[in-house]
């Protein structure tokens, strides 16, 4: 007997709320008597560039999503399977970009080539929302890049004097 696919749903959050959370988990210092640290906004702790194309792949991310249920109703599991990847790959972008990670950089060329490859297989696809998520993904790769490279420096610099993290660089997140 088969049974029902259950199709996971993301709660999608704005680069607002990833900051908030990234606030919060900002360790507390104490020195003899409670000190807390200051909470920074999402704007201080990551840069222009690097908030902005948060912003952008989480435009994409819920586009492919959305797209990604539009194509399995419509049984197309090539598509489907496609932009399920795609969230994938722009999840843990968004992820290493906000933690500012050693590896942002690295990944970022994956993303870009990952996105710059399904844009081109996605291309005949007749999914409602695949085209638009076709033309964000080509829009998005030198935001990627851009960001990707900055988050890193902002990464490193941070870094400087400080013992590297068990999380492989970067800012915990």
């Amino acid at each position: 007997m088969e049974q029902p696919t259950q199709q996971r749903t993301r709660r999608q959050r704005t680069p607002q709320q990833a900051g908030r959370q990234y606030q919060q988990q900002q360790p507390q210092q104490q020195t003899g008597q409670q000190y807390q640290q200051q909470p920074r906004s999402f704007d201080q702790a990551v840069p222009q560039q690097v908030s902005q194309a948060i912003h952008q792949l989480e435009e994409l991310e819920s586009d492919a999503e959305w797209a990604h249920g539009q194509a399995m109703k419509a049984g197309d599991r090539f598509t489907s399977g496609m932009l399920a990847d795609l969230t994938q790959i722009i999840h843990l972008q968004k992820t290493l970009l906000l933690r500012q990670s050693d590896l942002a950089q690295t990944f970022g060329q994956c993303t870009q080539q990952a996105l710059q490859q399904s844009a081109q297989q996605l291309q005949q696809s007749e999914a409602p929302g695949v085209q638009q998520v076709i033309q964000q993904a080509q829009q998005i790769t030198q935001t990627i890049h851009q960001a990707s490279q900055q988050a890193t420096q902002q990464g490193q610099s941070q870094q400087m004097g400080q013992p590297q993290s068990p999380q492989g660089g970067g800012q915990p997140f």
